[in-house]
């Protein structure tokens, strides 16, 4: 048992600010690894990793400025430091909302962000970096526009049967797609379905529970949070219901980032832990920005609430 303290620091086991925002918690043989952006000096991605969910440790800057940079099937772009450009946060250019799965096929760990020019957002590319260690050294494979799309915050969702799907939001944030990616996970095969089309909304979460697919986003309001939603689907390529708002009108001061399955000491439940980002601002209040972790209570199937708590006991049991 651990019990998280919502909005407050947290610290690695060197005693340094954790930054790893708009990322994913997951579970990887034993062990549960924090992977998310990170803007101080020439960093752009950071890996943690913890046995408890409450300490800790320091793995990698697993992406920076400096990073190798490897020649991709798909034509891109290799801009990592932008010259005559200065980054409104950090150094470089802008990597928002990296998401990592793992390909069984090619025995790599596979990235996909959101990239954009330091100055302003009008690029709207997602990006790829691929490592054989979930906490090493990623090559950076470039920046691109999906099939000529818009892309700017996304995600990534791995299927029980080992197809995987890139997620985000297109059009000037109009739209939400999905796009089917190639079984080695670093194209995309095809775009696959167009979500609430001039409805605005951002910060795209995926899971799956009792055979239903759920999603999260966020309205498009800055730096200001707002009342999130959910939506469900039988099928990641079907129809998906419409908006339910969850959470209060400001998702408790956060934003959706990833939603973390933990199974109980019995292994007959699986308690959804919603994970939020509560961002700081720009400038240098981004790195103020702290996390919110909250249960989600599912009243049935397509009936999800979500209440807050200051501190929140979590049951971590992983042997």
């Amino acid at each position: 048992m651990m019990i998280y303290k919502n909005g407050v620091k947290i610290l690695d086991d060197n005693g340094e600010v954790l930054h790893a925002h708009g990322g994913q918690i997951f579970l990887h043989e034993g062990t549960y690894y924090w992977i998310g952006e990170d803007r101080r000096k020439r960093n752009k991605v950071s890996c943690y990793s913890s046995r408890d969910l409450l300490t800790w440790r320091f793995c990698n800057h697993i992406l920076t400025l400096d990073s190798p940079i490897k020649k991709h099937y798909v034509r891109t772009s290799h801009d990592l430091e932008i010259e005559g450009q200065e980054a409104c946060i950090g150094n470089g250019c802008n990597i928002e909302r990296p998401k990592v799965i793992y390909n069984e096929r090619t025995k790599q760990f596979v990235m996909w962000m959101h990239w954009e020019k330091p100055a302003d957002y009008s690029e709207a590319r997602c990006a790829i970096a691929v490592c054989d260690r979930v906490d090493g050294d990623y090559e950076y494979l470039g920046s691109f526009n999906p099939i000529g799309n818009m892309s700017r915050d996304c995600t990534l969702y791995k299927d029980d049967n080992g197809i995987a799907y890139f997620i985000s939001s297109s059009r000037n944030n109009a739209d939400i797609k999905i796009y089917r990616l190639s079984q080695d996970y670093l194209s995309v095969d095809k775009e696959v379905r167009t979500l609430w089309p001039g409805q605005y909304r951002e910060a795209p979460t995926v899971f799956k529970r009792n055979g239903l697919y759920y999603m999260l986003t966020s309205a498009c309001t800055g730096w200001d949070p707002n009342q999130s939603c959910y939506s469900y689907s039988d099928k990641i390529d079907g129809d998906w219901s419409g908006l339910i708002p969850i959470g209060d009108d400001t998702t408790y001061r956060s934003q959706p980032t990833c939603v973390l399955p933990i199974k109980q000491k019995d292994k007959e439940k699986t308690v959804y832990y919603y994970i939020g980002d509560r961002w700081g601002g720009q400038g240098d209040s981004y790195y103020e920005s702290t996390y919110v972790i909250l249960p989600m209570d599912f009243m049935d199937d397509k009936n999800v609430k979500m209440d807050y708590k200051e501190d929140v006991t979590i049951n971590t049991d992983i042997s």
